[in-house]
């Protein structure tokens, strides 16, 4: 009776070892990623037939074809309603790439449109210096937003001691966030050499945003040697 092992002792003939060929996961992983592509650039190629649909339906309209004119504002409504999906499958395919958590600054980000916050921002230095992160903003309304600023008070450690607010900047400062957009933004701590090393935390808030905030955790350690 052959049970899946071959004569020289291994398992290789088992219907599951498959599942744990490092090699067979990396292509399945890869084929994921690849219809996603796909899923997506079908999504865009719909996008661009319904804007010449919408754009075709103004010229119509132009001249006088109160019909063409309802086509041509219920397409408007499908180019919102395919951006939407289009932003939503993207960032669940970047978010499914190795290593995207990484590239999104630990996932920090503001959806001003949802008026909602996820994942935190962390920051690690050696000693004095600038420690950075990034958080991303987003639009994803179809209005603009004027002015958008981030503000970071004290961070404090558990014993007490703390890293002021005012060694806490950004870059940009302040920026405008047109509709269906987003921007990065890069906040920088300067670590000042008294400082004591530690984890020290704060929250990080975006003005005009009361209901909107991310924790802030700034770890320091003690230079090598």
């Amino acid at each position: 009776m052959n049970d899946g092992v071959t004569n020289d002792g291994t398992i290789s003939d088992l219907p599951w070892v498959s599942v744990f060929d490092p090699v067979a996961n990396a292509r399945a992983l890869t084929a994921i990623q690849a219809r996603g592509f796909s899923a997506a650039t079908q999504l865009v190629d719909r996008f661009v037939r319904i804007a010449e649909s919408a754009a075709t339906g103004g010229a119509a309209e132009s001249a006088g074809s109160k019909a063409e004119t309802t086509a041509a504002v219920g397409a408007g409504g499908d180019v919102d309603a395919m951006l939407t999906a289009w932003w939503s499958m993207f960032g669940r395919l970047l978010r499914s790439m190795p290593g995207a958590a990484a590239l999104r600054g630990d996932g920090a980000a503001f959806d001003f449109a949802g008026r909602s916050a996820e994942g935190g921002v962390r920051l690690t230095a050696d000693g004095s210096g600038v420690a950075a992160a990034e958080v991303w903003l987003h639009n994803r309304g179809a209005e603009d937003i004027d002015s958008v600023a981030l503000r970071c008070g004290d961070l404090l450690a558990h014993d007490g001691t703390s890293v002021s607010s005012a060694a806490v900047r950004f870059s940009p400062e302040r920026l405008a966030l047109p509709g269906r957009s987003s921007r990065g933004v890069t906040i920088e701590v300067e670590v000042a050499p008294c400082a004591a090393p530690g984890c020290y935390r704060g929250t990080l808030l975006a003005e005009g945003y009361p209901d909107l905030w991310l924790p802030v955790t700034l770890t320091l350690r003690a230079p090598a040697g």
